[in-house]
C-alpha cells in the first residue's frame, strides 16, 4: 500500500522539527546553512531584498545568462529565465525579448508576494544551470532534476525529472514531464513514465531513457543525506542537478515532498519506512 498524504504528514510531524521545516521554506537561508557546511549549492549572482536593490542594474548584468527565483517560491511559481542579452534586451526562455523594466516588475512581484500568496519575499538571482552532458542527451530542452527521498539521513527512493515540449520544458510531472526511476544501488534507470504510461525512449528525441547511467551517482546520495542532515529533517526530499562544469548542486530542500515518485518507482514509501521507527 502506498504512504498516503494522512501517514506522510504524521511522518513529517514526528521528524522534522519546526524550526527546520521554517528554515528550508527560504531558498537563501537553506543555501547558507548548506554552503556552511559544505554541500555544494548554485552560485547566488545577486539577492534583492528591497526596492532600492531592484532599481540598480548590477543584478541585471551578472552574467550572461539567469534565472530569477523567489527566495521563498515553490513548484517553480515565478522562476523566470534569461538566457542572453543583446542592445539592453533580455531573451527568456520562451524565446521573448523584453526590456530591464519587464525584469524589474517581475521582481517587484516577488518582493509583494505574488508567488507566496502575499508573504513578502525576496529575489534570488542565480547562473544558469546546464545539465551533464548524459542527461542534457535525453532532454535537451530545461534542466532535467534528480528527486531523492531521505528518510533518517538515509536515501529511500529516487528519482529523475525530464522536461518535455508538452511539459513547457519544465519537469514538472503533472504537467507532462517524465519521471525516471533510479535505482540506489546502481544509479541506472531502470522505469519510465509520462503520466501512467510507460516508455523508454524520450518522445521528442528519441533518446533512451531506460537504462541510462546517471553519472557522479555517489555524489548525489551522499550531498542528498548531507543536506538531509544538516537541515536537520529526518524526511525529506532534496532536488539536485549535475551541472556539467560545477558537478552535483543541491537545488532545493522539501520538509513536505509529494508523494508521486511512488508512482514512478511503482514503489511504496510506506514500505520503506516501516520499521524505522
Amino acid at each position: 500500500m502506498a504512504l498516503g498524504l494522512n501517514r506522510r504528514n504524521a511522518v513529517i510531524a514526528r521528524e522534522n522539527p519546526r524550526a527546520a521545516v521554517r528554515l528550508v521554506r527560504d531558498k537563501v537561508a537553506t543555501k547558507q546553512l548548506l554552503a556552511a557546511h559544505g554541500v555544494a549549492v548554485p552560485p547566488s549572482l545577486a539577492i534583492l531584498a528591497h526596492r532600492r536593490d531592484v532599481s540598480g542594474s548590477d543584478w541585471l548584468d551578472a552574467a550572461e545568462a539567469w534565472v530569477m527565483k523567489p527566495a521563498k517560491g515553490s513548484q517553480g511559481r515565478g522562476v523566470l529565465v534569461v538566457l542572453g542579452c543583446h542592445a539592453g534586451s533580455y531573451q527568456l526562455a520562451s524565446g521573448r525579448w523584453v526590456g530591464p523594466e519587464t525584469l524589474r516588475l517581475h521582481a517587484d512581484g516577488i518582493l509583494d508576494g505574488d508567488f507566496t500568496d502575499g508573504r513578502p519575499d525576496a529575489v534570488l538571482i542565480e547562473p544558469l544551470l546546464r545539465s551533464h552532458e548524459a542527461i542534457a542527451r535525453m532532454a535537451p530542452a530545461g534542466l532535467p532534476d534528480i528527486r531523492v527521498i531521505c528518510f533518517r539521513r538515509e536515501p529511500v527512493l529516487a528519482m529523475m525529472r525530464l522536461p518535455t515540449e508538452s511539459s513547457g520544458g519544465r519537469g514538472n510531472l503533472h504537467q507532462g514531464g517524465i519521471g525516471a526511476a533510479i535505482d540506489l544501488t546502481t544509479g541506472r534507470v531502470w522505469r519510465a513514465v509520462q503520466g501512467r504510461q510507460p516508455l523508454e525512449v524520450h518522445p521528442d528525441t528519441g533518446q533512451r531513457i531506460v537504462g541510462v547511467q546517471v553519472p557522479l551517482w555517489g555524489d548525489v546520495l551522499a550531498r542528498a543525506v548531507a543536506a538531509a542532515s544538516a537541515c536537520g529533517l529526518g524526511y525529506a526530499g532534496l532536488d539536485l542537478v549535475i551541472d556539467r562544469d560545477l558537478g552535483v548542486l543541491v537545488l532545493e530542500v522539501n520538509a513536505h515532498p509529494g508523494l508521486e515518485i511512488q508512482n514512478v518507482c511503482a514503489m511504496s514509501l510506506a514500505d520503506r519506512v516501516r520499521g524505522r521507527g
